[in-house]
C-alpha cells in the first residue's frame, strides 16, 4: 500500500514482563491526545478460535502440541487479526499500535527450533510489515521477578527461565532500519521519552501537514 493510503503500524516487542502492554496502552492514549487517530490491537487474539486456543495453551503449558502446530495456530489467528482490524484500520489512516506481532513468534518459537527466517518469511505473506519495531530489552530474571512480584502471577510455559534466555537472545539478533532497541530496566520516564520522540519523528516523517 503507498504511504497516501494508509496510516502507521508500530509494534511493541520483548520478553514478558519488559513492558509492552502498558507502552502499547500509553502511547496508544498519548497519540489520541495529540489529536491523532490511534488504535491498539494485542497478539495472540481474543476474539479468534485460534487466539483463544494459544491463551490456553499460555496458560496450561504445550503438553500435545508441536512447535509447528503452535505456530500454525499464530498464523492463523495473525491472518484473521490482518484481515479484519489491522488492514482496515491502516486504511482508515490510524496508526496500528501492537502489542506483540510476528517478532515474538520469531523469537518464541524461534526457541523452540524453528528457523527464524522461514517463520518472518511465513509472517510477511500474511501480514504488513511494521513501519517501526520497538523491542523493550530487559534481562530475563528481571522480567520474571516483574511478573512473579508486580503482578502476582505464576509463571507459565513461555516464561522458564532457561527457555526465555533463548528467546531474549533472538530478540537481540532481531535488527533493520525501522527496529529500535530500547532498555527497558533504564527508568520508566526515561524509557517513555525516548519512545515518544522515535515515534513522532516518525509521524512528522510520514504525515508532513501534522503540526504536533
Amino acid at each position: 500500500m503507498m504511504r497516501e493510503n494508509r496510516g502507521l503500524l508500530i509494534v511493541f516487542e520483548g520478553i514478558d514482563g519488559a513492558g509492552k502492554t502498558t507502552q502499547a496502552r500509553r502511547v496508544t492514549t498519548w497519540l489520541n491526545e495529540k489529536g491523532l487517530p490511534a488504535v491498539s490491537f494485542s497478539e495472540p487474539t481474543h476474539h479468534s478460535v485460534y487466539g483463544r486456543r494459544l491463551r490456553e495453551v499460555i496458560l496450561n503449558g504445550r503438553a500435545g502440541i508441536s512447535p509447528w502446530e503452535e505456530l500454525e495456530l499464530f498464523l492463523k489467528d495473525r491472518e484473521e487479526d490482518v484481515q479484519k482490524n489491522i488492514l482496515p484500520a491502516l486504511r482508515q489512516n490510524s496508526i496500528v499500535v501492537m502489542d506483540r506481532y510476528y517478532y515474538s513468534n520469531m523469537a518464541y518459537q524461534g526457541a523452540l527450533g524453528i528457523d527464524v527466517n522461514h517463520i518472518r518469511v511465513l509472517n510477511e505473506k500474511i501480514a504488513p510489515r511494521p513501519d517501526m519495531v520497538i523491542i523493550l530489552d530487559l534481562d530475563v530474571r528481571t522480567g520474571l521477578d516483574r511478573i512473579n512480584t508486580l503482578r502476582r502471577e505464576k509463571e507459565n510455559q513461555f516464561e522458564r527461565a532457561d527457555y526465555l534466555e533463548k528467546v531474549s537472545q533472538i530478540f537481540s539478533e532481531i535488527s533493520g532500519d525501522y527496529i529500535y532497541h530500547i532498555p527497558a530496566s533504564r527508568p520508566l520516564e526515561e524509557v517513555n521519552a525516548e519512545i515518544d520522540r522515535l515515534i513522532m519523528d516518525l509521524v512528522r516523517t510520514c504525515f508532513p501537514q501534522y503540526s504536533g
